[in-house]
């Protein structure tokens, strides 16, 4: 005999504000079937910083004062939801698209070496959210990192810590867009606010159901007997073939842009001055831009020796930035 369907409730408002940030925006929750039971986590933030405000889950954002979530911060939050990855790509930023209709219209190639976003950056992160109904929605953000605005905001130094890991901040500047977006947190919070627990509440497998450990027992005998042979003698038959993950659906169109609003884009993550990471001693030596090698003491073809600093001076006056001799060839060759 089947077990007669329950329809469980969780009241969400048994959280109070005052005590709790609910990450859900719906008062209450509802199952339709014994198979599914809801699951409410809570989670809380490391809220210690430092004297300058920076911690592990959340930093001090120096424009409004308040507190920001860090990428360690959003993953706790979002291992609590049920959150997953479904891809992370790089892809061509803008201003090279855009380069290169030009070069299929003109015929003519542009030399990426000396262009000012020769290494600009854009990630594109997908990720899986489950629905209160059960089911789960795709949500997509991409971040783009200018390097020539990045580099006008920072000193020489800085500009050289910051370029080996302009790749990894834009992945993560992604993932934390994909994160606020499927969670719906704020950009900043006060400390006290932060200090709160972050209630989660989503729809998971009930495993007490027959029918979800039917299905879970089936597994787990099935992998099993891809190493162990059956009393017949038979290995186990291989389990049926999963179906590939249907790709990603493209982005929306942007709307026409009718005027910046504060409400339509909220600070997030890349508008705040979070502590760089790699913020490390800085080396000595005169060091390549292009290829990240150290300049060193040359003898030319006509037998000139070049110091290091005579190498930097010609290249920045020749190229706009400091290259050791073999990038100055390659660049001359036309390549990047």
């Amino acid at each position: 005999m089947n077990e007669r369907i329950v329809d469980t409730v969780v009241q969400l408002n048994n959280y109070p504000k005052d005590k709790y940030n609910v990450l859900i925006p719906v008062t209450s929750m509802q199952v339709m079937s014994n198979m599914q039971r809801i699951m409410v986590n809570e989670v809380r933030l490391d809220t210690t910083v430092d004297q300058n405000g920076n911690g592990r889950d959340i930093y001090k954002e120096k424009s409004s004062g308040k507190f920001a979530i860090t990428k360690v911060g959003g993953m706790k939050l979002a291992a609590a939801a049920n959150i997953s990855i479904v891809s992370s790509e790089s892809v061509q930023p803008d201003v090279c698209l855009k380069c290169i209709e030009m070069t299929k219209a003109t015929g003519k190639a542009q030399p990426c070496g000396a262009c000012p976003h020769a290494y600009d950056v854009k990630y594109i992160v997908t990720i899986r959210v489950p629905e209160p109904s059960g089911g789960f929605r795709l949500i997509a953000k991409d971040k783009e990192i200018d390097c020539s605005m990045e580099k006008a905001t920072m000193s020489e130094a800085q500009y050289k810590r910051f370029l080996p890991h302009r790749a990894s901040i834009a992945e993560s500047k992604a993932l934390m867009r994909c994160i606020r977006d499927a969670l719906g947190l704020a950009p900043t919070y006060t400390q006290q606010e932060l200090a709160k627990p972050f209630v989660i509440a989503h729809v998971v497998p009930n495993l007490d159901a027959p029918e979800i450990r039917e299905r879970l027992a089936s597994g787990y005998l099935q992998s099993m007997g891809l190493l162990f042979e059956t009393p017949s003698g038979q290995k186990a038959a291989l389990p049926a073939s999963v179906a590939p993950p249907q790709k990603p659906p493209a982005l929306p169109e942007a709307e026409p842009d009718d005027g910046y609003c504060e409400s339509d884009y909220p600070p997030d993550e890349e508008d705040v001055d979070e502590p760089l990471p790699w913020e490390t001693p800085q080396r000595d030596g005169i060091w390549c831009e292009e290829c990240g090698g150290e300049i060193t003491e040359t003898t030319g073809r006509n037998g000139r020796k070049w110091t290091a600093e005579a190498i930097k001076g010609y290249s920045e006056k020749n190229f706009g930035r400091c290259l050791c001799p073999s990038c100055q060839q390659t660049i001359k060759k036309g390549g990047r």
